[in-house]
């Protein structure tokens, strides 16, 4: 593309007639947001359209990097009133024009497809069999069946972490010079001195000195 110049971009044109949602009022505000829209402002906006009046249904529609504040806007105005909801996701499609800098070069059109997104709320009650309905006092769709786990009330939470210092294995020596829970006979030798790992070195001095014992004897016997 180093002999290409970009040009401009011809993208579709959202209009109230496109939004893909068959249960629209007559009547509704419609509110477009973009990447660099102020979430707060727009929310007051519509709250206060609701609140004297003017208004019983919005329309919030975003593409690209709108579509995360769209959601955002919705959740927040769910906040504030009892609300019917019905969500539409569908594509725009744009043309991007590049330029050839040089002769013997055709134009190139690439197109591309950003994705959208349309929330209805609508503080009229709305037909619950329309696809993508949702009440903002319910908890459903998307958080429903996400593989999140539940427990029953009056159950044991279970701890998922598998360390050492939780699940001991038998047979199985520690840096506090414990074994499975019980205590060495290391702990109860002279020896006190402790080892660098946290444990008493008690029981291995106790065990070398005696072979050193039993060493010197049979050597004493060979002499003799």
């Amino acid at each position: 593309m180093m002999h290409y110049k970009k040009g401009k971009n011809v993208e579709e044109d959202l209009s109230r007639e496109h939004i893909p949602i068959e249960v629209l009022p007559e009547k509704f505000l419609w509110m477009q947001v973009k990447g660099g829209t102020a979430v707060q402002n727009v929310v007051e906006y519509a709250k206060k359209a609701l609140e004297d009046g003017s208004y019983r249904s919005v329309v919030w529609s975003g593409s690209d990097g709108g579509v995360g504040k769209t959601v955002s806007c919705a959740e927040i105005l769910k906040r504030h009133f009892e609300l019917h909801q019905v969500t539409r996701i569908c594509y725009r499609k744009v043309e991007e024009f590049w330029d050839p800098q040089q002769d013997g070069l055709e134009r190139i059109v690439a197109k591309r497809n950003i994705p959208c997104v349309h929330i209805l709320l609508s503080m009229d009650e709305i037909d619950t069999k329309v696809a993508g309905y949702q009440h903002s006092k319910v908890q459903g769709g998307f958080w429903l069946g996400a593989g999140i786990p539940t427990t029953p009330e009056g159950a044991r939470k279970r701890n998922y972490f598998s360390g050492p210092q939780l699940n001991k294995r038998a047979n199985r020596s520690y840096g506090n010079g414990t074994s499975d829970g019980a205590e060495t006979p290391g702990n109860n030798s002279k020896g006190g001195g402790k080892s660098r790992g946290g444990g008493t070195a008690g029981g291995s001095q106790g065990k070398g000195k005696q072979q050193q014992g039993a060493k010197s004897k049979s050597l004493r016997k060979g002499f003799c």
